[in-house]
């Protein structure tokens, strides 16, 4: 069940989303951008996802399965906020304040502790 669910969430991250930094810089620049800067929402997608998952080898499918739907809800939130704002320090602002909202949501509707400072998946 692992492997299917990694499997979707590669090709739906890859083939499926849309760039997320379309409306922040320019047509031509997006994919460039996308390159640099698009590890930084996997990295947050993770770390969101670190805040109720911990892993067993039993059910590494939910996982997966939760870091891809953070990953496709942080790219569209991202996408939605900047199509508003196109400052982008007050975009990261935005941005920041979304993450911590979500990591508060995602531990109260699981159950777990939230752990901002240290995620031992992470570090």
């Amino acid at each position: 069940m692992y492997r299917i669910i990694s499997l979707l969430s590669f090709l739906v991250r890859q083939f499926v989303l849309p760039n997320p930094f379309i409306n922040i810089v320019e047509e031509n620049y997006a994919d460039l951008v996308n390159l640099i800067f698009g590890g930084i929402i996997i990295a947050v997608a993770y770390i969101v996802t670190g805040t109720w998952y911990v892993s067993k080898k039993e059910d590494r499918w939910a996982g997966s399965l939760g870091f891809l739907l953070n990953y496709i809800l942080l790219t569209f939130i991202t996408i939605g906020v900047s199509y508003f704002i196109h400052n982008i320090y007050l975009l990261l602002v935005i941005m920041v304040f979304v993450v911590i909202a979500l990591c508060i949501i995602e531990s109260k509707l699981f159950g777990k502790r939230i752990s901002f400072w240290y995620n031992k998946y992470v570090f």
